[in-house]
This record gives C-alpha cells, sequence and structure tokens, in this order.
C-alpha cells in the first residue's frame, strides 16, 4: 500500500463504509492518502429511528466520516429497494472513478447476503470497467489507469474465504468510534461491540495482532512490496 495517494470506497448504505473497511480508511489517512467514500443508496427508515430527522441523519454520516478522516463523502441517494442498475448511476459512478483516478478501490465483496450490497458490487465492478475505457466521454473525457487494487469487504455476511487482511490495531478505536456516531443505528443492534469482535476474530485466524479487516481480492495490477501491509492470507 506504499505511495497511495488516493482511495475510493463504495458504499451501499450509510455505514457500510464503517462497517466494512472502517479501520483500513482510517489507516491510509493516517498514511497521508485521501479516501473518497461515495454512498449509493439514501436512508431507510425504521420504527426504530423514526423521530431522527433526515439532517440529524446526515449529521451523523458526517460525523463517522470526520471520525475517520475521510476527505469527501459523496451522497447518490438512490432510493432503497427501488434501487436499480441504471445508466444513470452508472454514470455517476464513472464520473467520480475518472475525477477520483484512486490506486486502492473498496466496494462490498460478491457474495454478500443483502441484495443492494450484490447489486452495488455489479454497480462497481462494471463502473470500473466504464471508467478505464474509452467511451462514455459524458462521464469525463479522460480514462483513469487501472486500480493497483481492488478489495471487496464484508458486512452483512462475513466471507467464507479471504485473500487479504490487514492489520487494524491501531485503528480499531477510530472505527468504533466512527460507527459510534450513527446513533440512530446503535438503536437497532450493538454495531459498535459487533465490529470490535469480528475485528479481534479476524485478526486471530490472520495477523494476530489484535484486530484486523479481511478482504476479497477482486483487481491486483502490482503486488504491493512485500505482500503489503496484514499480508496477504487464504
Amino acid at each position: 500500500m506504499t505511495g497511495v495517494t488516493d482511495v475510493l470506497v463504495v458504499a451501499p448504505h450509510p455505514d457500510d463504509d464503517v462497517i466494512g473497511c472502517g479501520g483500513s480508511i482510517a489507516k491510509h489517512v493516517r498514511d497521508g492518502a485521501r479516501v473518497t467514500v461515495v454512498i449509493v443508496i439514501g436512508r431507510e427508515r425504521s420504527a426504530l429511528d423514526d423521530a431522527v430527522t433526515d439532517a440529524e441523519f446526515a449529521a451523523e454520516t458526517e460525523a463517522a466520516a470526520k471520525a475517520l478522516g475521510v476527505h469527501r463523502c459523496i451522497r447518490f441517494d438512490e432510493p432503497s429497494r427501488d434501487f436499480t442498475l441504471s445508466r444513470h448511476v452508472h454514470l455517476n459512478l464513472v464520473r467520480v472513478l475518472r475525477e477520483v483516478r484512486p490506486q486502492v478501490v473498496y466496494l462490498p465483496h460478491d457474495n454478500d447476503d443483502d441484495v443492494e450490497h450484490r447489486m452495488v458490487h455489479q454497480l462497481t465492478t462494471e463502473a470500473l470497467w466504464m471508467a478505464q475505457s474509452e467511451f462514455f466521454q459524458e462521464a469525463g473525457d479522460q480514462p483513469m489507469p487501472a486500480p493497483r487494487l481492488v478489495l471487496g469487504y464484508e458486512v452483512w455476511a462475513p466471507m467464507a474465504r479471504f485473500q487479504y487482511a490487514e492489520d487494524i490495531d491501531g485503528q480499531i478505536g477510530t472505527k468504533v468510534e466512527a460507527m459510534r456516531a450513527y446513533v440512530s443505528q446503535l438503536r437497532h443492534a450493538a454495531w459498535d461491540e459487533a465490529i470490535r469482535g469480528l475485528a479481534r476474530y479476524r485478526s486471530a485466524v490472520s495477523t494476530g495482532t489484535g484486530h484486523a479487516e479481511v478482504f476479497q481480492v477482486l483487481g491486483l495490477r502490482t503486488p504491493p512490496p512485500g505482500g503489503g501491509p496484514g499480508g496477504v492470507h487464504d
């Protein structure tokens, strides 16, 4: 991961980026990279948080991004449960990719239990190809170079197999702080404790450092020197 200046994280919903790769985001920021987060789908209201206004929920998203050190958070606000893989949303993501020109891209892994997570996986995979092609000039006329690394993260369904593990022991506190910014979501479940527990388990079976995040390797242009921080595990 040396020499990374720009990172793009594509999240289906608010807080998925924190759960899936919040520690890695904080680590990229620590190392001087600019991290852009795209949240594709807007808020889904629940009876548990119906009293929370849209402005208050947006403030939670901003507070979580600030805790992680995110450079920019872009919200597409696509409709939840009516989300479709339209040309419009593809071009919006291509436009961001061509602007950011990331060396590292994070997206949901390909077999997550949530259907919208799988749809955003497909969206991002297709948009990556589109952004590198000579077509789709309406989304910017300069094709982006291929990212060095494309990683799939876990949210609803922990991966049965993974290829990359990142030591986030130094960032677990920041990740939990960012999750706790989503006060409304903690009314649904103790996500702050869940992500800490999963990170401890992932470390036990991979890095052995205390806390880790694991990823599906979806694209690798140039292997990171020495296997990269945390090494590669399977």
